[in-house]
C-alpha cells in the first residue's frame, strides 16, 4: 500500500484557489501507487516552460514542478495524467538501481505500469509520429501499455533497444489499425 503523500506547496503554488490545489492532490494520490519507488515527500510548485519537470536533491527533497494554469476559454488547465506519470517515474529511477536514467527509458517504464485509462496523451519522448500524436485515443493507450511491458520482457533477455523496439513496433502495429 503505497504511503500517504506529504506535499508543501511552493509560494507561487499556494496562491492556486484551494479546489485547484485538491484537484492536483488528488491527481498525484491517484497516479502515487503505480509508483512505489519514490519518496512521498515532495514540494510542488509551478511551470510555464515545462508540462512537467521532477527532480530529487542527493539529499532526498523532492520538486515537482507542473503546468497548472487558468485559460480564459477552458477554465483551469491542469497536467495531464500522462505528464504526472511520466514525472513519478523519474522519481522511481531516482530510487531504483533497476530502472535506467533517461527519458526514452522512463517513457517505456511509466507506459508498463500505468493502466491504459491513464495513459492520455501520447507518451512525450519515444518517437511517434505527429499524424499518430494527433489520433491518440484509448485504443493506443491499450497497444502502448502492452508493447512497453513486452518491450521491458525483451530487454530482462537481454535487447538493449528495447525502446527503439518498442517505437518500431508501435507504428507498424498502429499502421495497421488505422488502414
Amino acid at each position: 500500500m503505497p504511503m500517504h503523500l506529504e506535499i508543501t506547496w511552493t509560494k507561487k503554488a499556494m496562491r492556486l484557489p484551494e479546489e485547484v490545489r485538491k484537484e492536483i492532490v488528488r491527481r498525484l494520490e491517484m497516479l502515487q501507487r503505480y509508483f512505489p519507488e519514490m519518496t512521498p515527500r515532495m514540494r510542488v510548485g509551478l511551470t510555464r516552460l515545462y508540462d512537467g519537470l521532477a527532480y530529487q536533491s542527493d539529499s532526498g527533497n523532492v520538486r515537482l514542478l507542473l503546468d497548472v494554469h487558468r485559460s480564459r476559454k477552458k477554465g483551469w488547465q491542469y497536467p495531464t495524467y500522462w505528464t504526472i506519470g511520466h514525472e513519478f517515474m523519474h522519481l522511481a529511477q531516482f530510487n531504483s538501481k533497476g530502472i535506467p536514467s533517461g527519458e526514452r527509458a522512463c517513457d517505456v517504464h511509466a507506459l508498463s505500469r500505468l493502466p491504459p485509462k491513464l495513459i492520455d496523451e501520447a507518451p512525450s519522448y519515444l518517437v511517434i509520429s505527429k499524424r499518430l500524436r494527433e489520433l491518440w485515443g484509448s485504443e493506443m493507450a491499450r497497444l502502448s501499455h502492452d508493447l512497453a511491458c513486452e518491450a521491458l520482457r525483451r530487454r530482462r533477455k537481454g535487447l538493449r533497444n528495447y525502446a527503439c523496439w518498442w517505437e518500431d513496433e508501435f507504428e507498424r502495429r498502429v499502421e495497421e489499425l488505422v488502414r
